[in-house]
Formats: structure tokens, C-alpha cells, sequence
């Protein structure tokens, strides 16, 4: 379903792919992080999982470039693969501060639920430790993995131009901030 939202509002297959590859190894970074800490993963721990904010990171970064090379493309008809690389690089790195301060803010809020005892601590400490680690994960992933797949997935035919559905949200949103 993010994917599907992605592709409709950036009209672009690659860039929703390059999001969609991060769920399943997110999930495997939850995976990984619940056998390290010996912690055994459960219906509640992998049902609080919530998706949108596993790939968050990754929509934010994919966007950036999307733009980046968009603009790009409008001046520079040719653009070398340095040039490209070049800004790739520039915009992952433009937006990764706030990708990484988002993220552990979303982290920082499961910290009450690890100082639970007892009963309710046996419950939902997984579950926190379920999320965090796939939160984790998909932030190292938006961070390395999300701006390759996008130096090579993003090489060319590019929309330049808004498609219909954000054509539509501007043509409301814009009178009324009038």
C-alpha cells in the first residue's frame, strides 16, 4: 500500500521498488535484533509493527533524490554519471539529519514501555524491542542501502513535470491558503 501511494503521487515504479525493498529487511533487522537479545518474536511483538513508519525513512530520502535529479534533469539534458552520483549523495545527505533525529524520537518513545515489570513487562517489552530493532533497521538501511538503489535505479526517464494527483491537491490546497 505505501508503495502503491508512492508510485501514484511520484509516477515512478523504481522509486516505489527502492521503498518496498526496505520492509522486508527491516523486518529481517527485527528479526535479527530479537535473536540477538535472546528475545523470542510473538504474534503481539510483530503485530505492532506498523509499516508506514519502517519506510518513512526511505520515502523521505527517495523523494529528496527524486527531486534533486528532477531538477537536474530540467537544466542538464546529459548529465554525467559523477554530476549524478554527486547528487544523490547531496541529497541523502541533506535530509539524513532529520531522518536520523525523526527516528529516534519514535525510538525514544518506546523507552517507557522497556521500564515495565512483571506481567506487563513479559507482554510489551517484546514489542518495543520488536520495533525498535526494526526501526533501527530501517534507518541504517535509508541511510546506505535506499541511496545506492536509487544510483541505480534512478538513471533516467524521470517525470519533470507534477502529475494529475498533485496538480489536483494544488489547485485546492493553494486557494484556500489564499
Amino acid at each position: 500500500l505505501v508503495s502503491a501511494v508512492l508510485w501514484l503521487f511520484l509516477g515512478n515504479l523504481r522509486a516505489a521498488a527502492i521503498v518496498a525493498v526496505t520492509i522486508p529487511l527491516a523486518l529481517l533487522a527485527t528479526f535479527l535484533g530479537l535473536t540477538w537479545i535472546g528475545i523470542p518474536a510473538n504474534l503481539l511483538s510483530l503485530g505492532a509493527m506498523d509499516f508506514g513508519i519502517i519506510v518513512d525513512g526511505a520515502v523521505i530520502v527517495v523523494e529528496n533524490v527524486f527531486r534533486h535529479l528532477s531538477e537536474a534533469n530540467k537544466v542538464e539534458h546529459n548529465m554525467t554519471e559523477e554530476r549524478r552520483k554527486h547528487l544523490i549523495l547531496h541529497a541523502a545527505m541533506e535530509v539524513g539529519r532529520p531522518t536520523l533525529f525523526s527516528m529516534l524520537i519514535i525510538i525514544a518513545a518506546h523507552i517507557p514501555i522497556f521500564t515495565l515489570q512483571r506481567h506487563e513487562g513479559r507482554i510489551f517489552s517484546p514489542m518495543a524491542y520488536s520495533v525498535v530493532s526494526a526501526l533501527i533497521g530501517a534507518l541504517i538501511l535509508s541511510l546506505t542501502l535506499v541511496p545506492l538503489l536509487c544510483s541505480v535505479a534512478l538513471k533516467r526517464n524521470l517525470p519533470e513535470k507534477e502529475n494529475w494527483i498533485v496538480l489536483l491537491a494544488k489547485r485546492v490546497y493553494v486557494p484556500s491558503l489564499d
